[in-house]
């Protein structure tokens, strides 16, 4: 059974602040344009693994996702 991870109560209470002052889904919205729009902007000589940042903004895309349906 995987080790399961829970965040500690600081780190509950700054990601509620944050919710509270950010909406998840315009945060969403605006990360995934930029995202787009440097894509479009650059095409290839990335000097950092596009591979990782893809998979850890979809990871994040997906937490903002539920965090705005969950606001809602």
């Amino acid at each position: 059974m995987p080790n399961s991870k829970t965040l500690s109560d600081k780190m509950q209470q700054e990601l509620a602040a944050f919710f509270e002052y950010t909406p998840p889904a315009r945060l969403s919205r605006n990360l995934r344009n930029l995202l787009l729009g440097y894509l479009q902007a650059y095409h290839d000589g990335h000097s950092f693994d596009m591979d990782d940042l893809l998979t850890d903004l979809t990871a994040l895309f997906q937490v903002l996702d539920t965090a705005a349906e969950e606001s809602v």
